[in-house]
């Protein structure tokens, strides 16, 4: 019996594909179990960096998805960047080669704050509203990036006095790419002001991270909860399945590789003990060029190979095919919070990890907390190494069996935290499902 409504406003959505489309595609599939209807509001012509046709086939028949058209400045953005503007990716590579790519750069980083997908604001505002008064809509979620989302959210509360919970995929002016983007002085104090005033406003705030969270404590002292990303017990039902018989190594990393996580010394690693090793690597999804060049560098074609990117059942699959799985965290300042959200499918799918990144970071925490892999500095060659040989040595024909539906990191787990938060009253804001 559904008690309670939650209107969910987010941009990913099917048939987006990639990372930023999972989480809330799944917490929206399993709130129903937990006596919440949730009702999603997201863009009717958007940009998509990527676009993963099967997702569409995993939205549950009942939910209820209404679309807003945008005015999206993010086209103007992609158009003066490339004359393929679909290929333009909102996380912006940034690579100067041309004149025109500089400014479309420089564009995007002091005009669209905080995002260029801001346009959707007040276009969204007039159905958000009908939404809320014919639906009787209890609680309003929004989700970033893109972070200029939150701002629906207050509309929302200021208007009906309905409440808000504002959830931080990734951080807003802390993100890494933002350290590279040619930024002006005022354009970052008008983004730190907005996020400043999101954290104020929210009835509740969500950080995926507990590192995350500690660092918007930073930016405004208040307390925040935190609930990980996840993986859905349904994408692993082939866990289990043999790999097939080889004597060689299959090594995958699979998601995307941005230009400030170009595993180089991965790579050089990989070249020490090409000739003492049988193995073979996969790079699975949308790589940045410098991948390439440096596979060709280090003369690796025979070892090395490149995938074009995947669709998401297709990618978990080859997740449990892997002997080993590699975890690259960006090689960037700060970045400790970080937890990609493909580790928890990487543990889902039972295969050992080698990460690459922060040894005193939440991911590699993670990692010794699930005893699920390796954790290696990304610039220590020495340590990757070693750790390639030991997960060789350890290399077993069967996926290493993990109780899905009741791991503390399965979608479902994870939604039953999201539904004490959505289902607490407002005036007992103190119970926190987690304290930071």
């Amino acid at each position: 019996m559904i008690n309670h409504k939650v209107l969910i406003a987010t941009y990913y959505w099917p048939p987006s594909g990639g990372p930023g489309v999972h989480r809330y595609l799944k917490f929206a599939k399993y709130l129903f179990d937990f006596e919440i209807e949730p009702i999603v509001l997201t863009v009717k012509n958007p940009t998509y960096p990527f676009r993963d046709e099967s997702l569409t086939s995993e939205i549950p028949k009942k939910l209820k998805v209404y679309k807003s058209k945008t005015i999206e400045p993010f086209q103007i953005y992609a158009k003066l960047k490339s004359n393929k503007p679909e290929n333009i990716k909102p996380t912006v590579e940034i690579e100067s080669d041309s004149f025109i790519a500089s400014v479309g750069s420089w564009i995007r980083a002091n005009f669209f704050i905080p995002d260029a997908r801001a346009g959707w604001v007040l276009a969204a505002r007039p159905q958000a509203e009908r939404l809320v008064k014919q639906q009787n809509i209890q609680t309003v979620i929004t989700t970033g990036p893109p972070h200029s989302f939150h701002f629906i959210g207050k509309h929302l509360q200021k208007k009906f006095g309905i409440r808000w919970l504002a959830d931080f995929r990734d951080p807003w002016t802390q993100v890494y790419y933002n350290k590279i983007l040619p930024r002006t002085y005022v354009a970052d104090k008008i983004d730190e002001i907005l996020e400043k005033s999101i954290l104020n406003k929210a009835d509740e705030v969500i950080a995926v991270t507990p590192s995350q969270a500690g660092n918007y404590r930073k930016i405004f002292e208040r307390d925040y909860h935190v609930i990980t990303n996840g993986f859905d017990p349904e994408d692993f039902k082939h866990n289990g399945i043999k790999n097939k018989q080889s004597s060689s190594i299959l090594i995958r990393h699979i998601g995307n590789i941005r230009v400030a996580a170009v595993p180089e010394m991965f790579l050089k690693a990989v070249k020490a003990l090409e000739n003492t090793i049988d193995m073979k690597v996969e790079f699975i999804g949308d790589n940045n060029p410098r991948l390439e060049k440096l596979i060709k560098k280090f003369q690796l074609q025979n070892t090395v190979f490149l995938k074009e990117y995947q669709p998401h059942k297709i990618a978990t699959k080859k997740m449990t095919e892997s002997d080993i799985l590699v975890l690259y965290v960006p090689d960037v300042d700060d970045i400790r919070h970080h937890i990609p959200g493909k580790l928890f499918e990487y543990i889902g799918s039972g295969r050992p990890v080698l990460m690459l990144g922060p040894v005193d970071g939440d991911s590699a925490a993670i990692l010794e907390e699930q005893e699920a892999g390796i954790a290696c500095d990304v610039n220590d060659i020495d340590a990757i190494k070693k750790g390639l040989k030991k997960l060789i040595e350890q290399k077993s024909s069967t996926v290493r069996p993990v109780d899905l539906e009741n791991h503390p990191y399965s979608t479902i787990q994870l939604t039953e935290s999201l539904s004490r938060l959505i289902l607490a009253e407002s005036e007992h804001h103190h119970k926190k499902v987690v304290k930071v």
